[in-house]
């Protein structure tokens, strides 16, 4: 039995630590990726979870809904590895809502799905839509269960046997929502398809296109996993914000094939798409196969597009056409270069008279060829009525047999026996053909098509019935009479458009145009391009009285209607705000480069400085709108929890709703926050053990106490540091993981991090002799190392310093999961295997959070998950009880715990922490707060040497290490040393007033503007921790004893310190006495 699982394997074997995919952001930066064995292992650990924890059933049918990247396509082959049949939909937003929960609900209920896979984003978006349509009703999909993949980890599982369904997958077919059809793709289909297609290696794809559609999830996905290709994928939506990333890519990665439909090689051609610094940079002659496909070729398009990008590499064997669809696999035919003209007036009647030379060009149509058929297709035009054989250069239904034809249309005899298992009369082979529904003809070997049998619209390849469209209409006003609209597409400028004309009853009383137009998008998700309202007797219709959508087209054209009124919907923002201007939330949408469809969340787009200019921005918005308490109330963590399309749907009811319906909405947000927050703290219980268990553990007798040191996080902000202590106190050999390229750029990177920590010249002969970087990832498998350079360090690292970590006071639980918890689990595994090794792991006092306790011992652990209330506190509290689960397996470890560190004695360092921007604003400012908090401010130099003489000490092991400042300091004592070394003077204020200062006094250019939500939501924290000490008796037990420990400097030193930093990077406009 065939199976793509076994060929995908097989390229495992061969070229485990090549690149599989990547998923670019909307600036070319790569934000996930996966290597073949890392992507195998992640499909295990997901199938393993399908099996045990939610015993799906062999063949059960499992829906996926989840934003663009990589983890639906982890998720895809977790469910054939599991014998489960996976289901690829699109994922509802707020923009079509209806339309597409409506569609998806039709498809659970027509494949009899028992659950759904998605991801983190996409779950509590859906919650919040769930609640705002008053989804009450029991549909499908709130009777099946709901997995969130984000969630599950590589927790040891039961070494559970793969299984294989009966099909490969379900792929239901683009459309609207009257009938969606589930085609059943099998094993077979995938792989025969997959060799007739790819025709050169190596293969490098580079793909924008959806990945619940064909095109996409099998022809960059499927195809490139069992074909040893790499795919570099991003966002439709993005493709739409920035289509010069596109091309970007493709020249970037040297990307070899790439696809699209014919409406995204003309939007490229728009003037202001492409901008000269794009251009010319450009190469594209890396390409092997670039194909337009999916919606009908456009000549014109095809011809320009070749003309334009000839001159930046683009060969023209290489561009070419192709035809395709959902029920014959993905492609039939490919290589089409050429086109045919014909007489247009006999083309409208299917019938082909090819133009002579010369004639007139305003009679005649352009068909593009779509290529040979390929491999062993079998084409066939046939007439739909007697399916009788045409033969070549007649029009007819294009018919086709195959290995690609798939098995039938899910739970449909009937129709799968109508469409899969057509039969020619007379034909001698006695082939049983599939009815692709497609108009085209054979000329010259080549496929040609001309049009649909059904009068399908297609837009961005998508299909749509335009009775669907019709019947929305019909519905929106009692003056437009049932059955008198027709619904057709018509290509502009290469890109199709959909047209309504409308028969109303009477000329005086016109329907709003606009809520046709809404009502359509909220059924639909598309947008009619025009609406035509005419008296409804000249709507043409059948003496059956079946509307005659070709021939309404026809007179649309020639302007051959009554026309009452023609309006033409502009642009689809535009339409979508029901012909406004465009408002102050879509200038909003548009600085930051959104379309306001996306459906992943805010913080996967943004880095922490956008995230909080944007929120800047809506407060200083809706405070101009009269909402001054929402403005309050929308923190980071309300836009980090649900997409980028629901956000802003969300913010702007609150501009334009009843006072009841906003009360309803905060409602609705307050519900879903204490929901999120629940299952945030759920989800740190289930990651507080390791997420493997450890087969065998070292004899701690038979540890080596020289040799060879791993240090993680070495260019940070302590990381340098830490390098340097090592570097004079030890004599060992020092690997050290470095995110890069390759291990050059990664040493390249440490010796960067050093010059900028001012340190490099003090140790550069020992840091040549001694350091070895190694590439590699704290978020991936085995470090991101390969499996040979993994086994090498395991048997000879004595010795690891766990400082790797994400610092960020904004970012949730699940963004800071990666590095700082999964990668804690990665370091431990590490630490397992080969000969015995000690951890030192680097912790931090944010564990504690909020903790009010008078005391908090070094033997202390945070008991309450609600005093952690930010993803770093959050994320660094499960990773050190992590460590401290496998202590109790028998790793040998300490904990160390700094407070807030601070620059060097000498002004040292390269970070802007958080004690920096503070005093930074307040130096600045003039203001100082006064009270009673511990202030432990402690040199990153001194902190680095302290953790490296400690764990020299053999007896440490097993302890935990506050590393703070041995005598309490406040936050006055620091603004009276400031005054004194500077004569800058101090308002000091209590917290309450000190608070409102800073949010009154800080602008975008303050370094502390990034922390100002953080701060103005902690204050009431802050404030209730007052009385709060840390003790660190066993800190300064360790540090006295050690011959390597350095005491702490004077509070004036440290701050001192600290003014030199501020000084040299010129944030601070004092400056310290001579």
């Amino acid at each position: 039995m065939k199976s793509v699982i076994k060929r995908f394997n097989e390229w495992v074997d061969k070229n485990p630590e090549q690149r599989l995919f990547a998923f670019l952001d909307v600036n070319g930066n790569i934000k996930e990726d996966y290597t073949y064995q890392e992507f195998e292992d992640r499909s295990k650990i997901i199938a393993a979870h399908l099996m045990s924890e939610f015993k799906f059933k062999q063949n059960d049918r499992v829906l996926l809904a989840y934003p663009p990247g990589i983890e639906m396509i982890c998720a895809f082959f977790a469910c054939v590895r599991s014998g489960l049949i996976p289901v690829p939909t699109y994922p509802p937003s707020s923009l079509g809502y209806q339309s597409s929960m409506s569609k998806m609900d039709f498809i659970a209920a027509d494949c009899g799905a028992v659950g759904v896979l998605t991801s983190q984003d996409y779950y509590w978006s859906l919650k919040l839509n769930l609640n705002r349509n008053n989804v009450r009703e029991k549909n499908r999909l709130s009777q099946i269960t709901w997995v969130n993949t984000s969630e599950i980890s590589s927790i040891s599982v039961p070494d559970i046997p793969e299984r294989q369904a009966d099909i490969l997958f379900l792929q239901y077919t683009s459309g609207s929502t009257s009938s969606p059809k589930g085609v059943m793709v099998s094993h077979e289909n995938i792989i025969y398809n997959g060799d007739i297609v790819i025709d050169h290696y190596p293969i490098t794809g580079v793909s924008w296109l959806p990945q619940y559609h064909d095109m996409g999830l099998i022809g960059y996905y499927l195809f490139l996993a069992i074909k040893g290709g790499t795919n570099y994928g991003f966002s439709p939506i993005d493709f739409i914000r920035k289509p010069s990333l596109w091309l970007e890519t493709i020249s970037k990665y040297r990307g070899t094939a790439s696809s699209a439909p014919n409406f995204a090689y003309e939007y490229c051609l728009q003037p202001g798409k492409l901008t000269e610094e794009t251009l010319n940079d450009l190469d594209l002659s890396c390409l092997r196969s670039l194909m337009t496909a999916a919606e009908p070729v456009d000549v014109s398009t095809y011809q320009r597009f070749l003309e334009f990008f000839k001159p930046y590499g683009l060969d023209p064997q290489y561009y070419f056409t192709a035809y395709g669809l959902a029920e014959n696999t993905l492609a039939l035919s490919n290589h089409g270069r050429k086109f045919i003209a014909v007489n247009r007036q006999e083309l409208q009647e299917n019938r082909l008279l090819l133009a002579s030379p010369g004639q007139n060009g305003h009679t005649t149509s352009s068909i593009m060829s779509c290529g040979k058929p390929l491999g062993d297709h079998q084409v066939r035009i046939v007439d739909p009525e007697s399916c009788t054989d045409l033969g070549a250069d007649a029009i007819g239904e294009i018919w086709v047999s195959g290995p690609s034809k798939c098995l039938g249309y899910w739970n449909k005899p009937t129709l799968t026996k109508e469409t899969f298992e057509a039969e020619i009369p007379g034909d001698a082979s006695g082939q049983q053909f599939l009815r692709t529904g497609d108009l085209g003809l054979l000329h010259e070997g080549e496929v040609y098509v001309c049009g649909r049998l059904k009068d399908m619209i297609i837009i961005r390849g998508l299909n749509y019935y335009p009775q669907d469209v019709e019947k929305i209409v019909e519905k929106t006003s009692k003056e437009i009479r049932e059955g008198y609209v027709a619904a057709f597409g018509l290509k502009e400028n290469g890109e199709e458009h959909l047209i309504v004309v409308v028969g109303i009853k009477s000329k005086s009383k016109i329907p709003d145009p606009f809520k046709i137009s809404e009502e359509i998008r909220k059924k639909l998700n598309i947008l009619p391009h025009t609406i035509t309202f005419v008296p409804n007797k000249i709507i043409p219709r059948t003496s059956s009285g079946k509307i005659m959508r070709r021939k309404a087209k026809q007179l649309w054209m020639e302007d051959g209607l009554q026309v009452i009124k023609n309006c033409v919907l502009i642009h689809e923002s535009e339409a979508r705000s029901n012909g406004k201007a465009a408002s102050p939330f879509d200038e909003i949408k548009h600085k930051y480069g959104f379309t306001g469809e996306e459906t992943f969340s805010l913080v996967s787009a943004l880095d922490s400085l956008d995230l909080v200019l944007l929120l800047n921005d809506l407060k200083e918005l809706l405070k101009k709108s009269g909402a001054p308490k929402m403005a309050k109330e929308i923190d980071t963590r309300l836009l980090q929890e649900i997409s980028v399309s629901e956000f802003f749907d969300l913010i702007e009811q609150f501009d334009t709703s009843s006072l009841v319906a906003i009360h309803r909405l905060k409602n609705i947000i307050s519900k879903l926050q204490s929901e999120h927050k629940d299952a945030e703290q759920r989800q740190m219980l289930r990651d507080v053990k390791l997420n493997f268990k450890p087969e065998s553990v070292p004899p701690a007798s038979n540890y080596k106490p020289t040799g060879k040191i791993l240090l993680t996080g070495g260019t940070g902000f302590l990381g340098p540091f830490i390098l340097k202590s090592l570097l004079e106190q030890t004599d060992d050999d020092i690997y050290v993981l470095v995110r890069s390229e390759n291990d050059q750029k990664g040493r390249e990177r440490l010796i960067e991090g050093m010059k900028l920590a001012g340190i490099y010249e003090l140790c550069q002969g020992e840091f040549e002799d001694r350091v070895i970087a190694v590439r590699g990832d704290m978020n991936k498998a085995r470090l991101g190392m390969d499996e040979k350079r993994w086994k090498y360090l395991t048997e000879n690292i004595h010795a690891i310093y766990n400082n790797g970590a994400l610092v960020n006071y904004l970012f949730n639980y699940e963004k800071m999961k990666g590095t700082n918890v999964s990668g804690t689990n990665e370091v431990i595994k590490f630490a397992f295997a080969g000969i015995p090794k000690i951890l030192n792991h680097v912790s931090t006092t944010f564990i504690f959070g909020w903790a009010v306790k008078d005391v908090l011992y070094e033997t202390d652990t945070n008991d309450s998950l609600d005093l952690l209330d930010f993803g770093y506190s959050q994320t660094k509290w499960v990773s050190e009880e992590i460590v401290k689960d496998a202590m109790k397996y028998g790793l040998q470890a300490r904990i160390f715990r700094p407070a807030l560190i601070t620059p060097s004695v000498h002004g040292g360092g390269n970070n802007f922490d958080i004690s920096i921007r503070l005093l930074a604003f307040m130096i600045n400012h003039g203001i100082g707060v006064d009270t009673n908090n511990q202030v432990s401010f402690t040199p990153v130099d001194v902190v680095g040497n302290n953790i490296v003489a400690i764990s020299a000490l053999p007896d440490t092991i097993n302890k935990t290490f506050h590393i703070v400042r041995d005598n309490y300091n406040n936050m006055m004592d620091i603004t009276d040393i400031i005054s004194k070394l500077t004569d800058q003077e101090f308002n000091n204020l209590k917290l309450p007033q000190f608070v409102p200062q800073i949010v009154d006094r800080c602008t975008k250019d303050d370094l502390l503007f990034p922390l100002l939500d953080f701060l103005i939501r902690s204050v009431e924290n802050i404030s209730a921790m007052e009385l709060k000490l840390y003790s660190n008796q066993e800190y300064q037990e360790a540090r006295n004893r050690s011959k390597h420990g350095a005491p702490d400097p004077s509070l004036e030193e440290t701050v001192r310190g600290m003014l030199l930093f501020m000084q040299r990077k010129e944030v601070i406009n004092v400056k310290m006495k001579v």
